[in-house]
């Protein structure tokens, strides 16, 4: 099967998109457990794809692992006590074969690749299930990014103000998950186009209504230097007082 491309390219059928674009890594199976011997480790049987060659751009194999216990003790490759000890696929001596490190250092970024990681106090073991997966990445990467970030600025939206208590913005640039959002300047002074300015506040039933007119002696467009919001209402901004006015704008504005 060859991918379409453009005159003689180097990389031109499927197994070379393989090579080139896919990392080393679980696709199922895989779990690390307590084995039923105290302090060590069972790694389940899994499915991979992995490199064969130290290379970014090697070639990349599908593969299945058996059943494989790691067992508690104080050489290199064992469960060591009172340490982290990485549980991870290698395949450098040319079978793909679980094994554990202390050492994260040494865990090739092609020809190797992790499955977790296992605390051992005694027999105790405290195991972490959290290595490389292949399986459905871009969603399971924007539901990272949706619960860690959520929408989070990247540049603009910087508020100031014109003339007396109009309010402009600039232009913005924000991410929602993995999506660009972008956002227009804006203005709310009679010299701007002008923008609107909607004020949001409690009425004397506690319900929240709106406003983008006069608001007392501030006009359409201006913050009120005369009241802020409370529960039931309006109330006047006493002497020696200021109001704290929170600002938001529309994605779509």
């Amino acid at each position: 099967v060859e991918p379409s491309h453009i005159g003689a390219a180097t990389f031109d059928d499927l197994q070379d998109l393989i090579n080139n674009t896919m990392s080393a890594g679980r696709t199922s199976g895989g779990l690390i457990e307590a084995s039923s011997a105290a302090g060590n480790v069972k790694v389940n049987l899994g499915t991979g794809f992995i490199k064969i060659t130290d290379s970014p751009n090697g070639l990349t194999r599908s593969f299945n692992w058996p059943n494989t216990i790691i067992v508690a003790g104080a050489l290199p490759g064992n469960i060591i006590d009172k340490e982290t000890n990485y549980i991870y696929i290698d395949y450098s001596a040319g079978v793909p074969v679980p094994k554990a490190t202390t050492d994260r250092t040494t865990i090739e970024l092609n020809r190797m690749f992790t499955l977790g990681r296992v605390y051992r106090d005694g027999v105790t073991l405290h195991i972490v299930n959290s290595g490389v997966n292949l399986y459905n990445h871009m969603r399971n990467n924007h539901e990272r990014l949706i619960g860690v970030r959520g929408f989070e600025r990247a540049s603009g939206g910087v508020i100031a103000e014109k003339l007396v208590r109009y309010l402009t913005s600039t232009d913005g640039v924000f991410y929602l998950g993995a999506n660009k959002i972008a956002t227009t300047q804006q203005d709310t002074s009679p010299t701007g186009p002008p923008d609107i300015l909607t004020r949001w506040y409690h009425d004397a039933g506690g319900n929240w209504v709106s406003n983008t007119g006069i608001e007392g002696a501030s006009a359409a467009g201006q913050i009120s230097n005369e009241h802020y919001d409370t529960p039931t209402g309006l109330a006047d901004i006493g002497v020696a007082r200021y109001g704290v006015f929170w600002l938001f704008i529309h994605f779509d504005g």
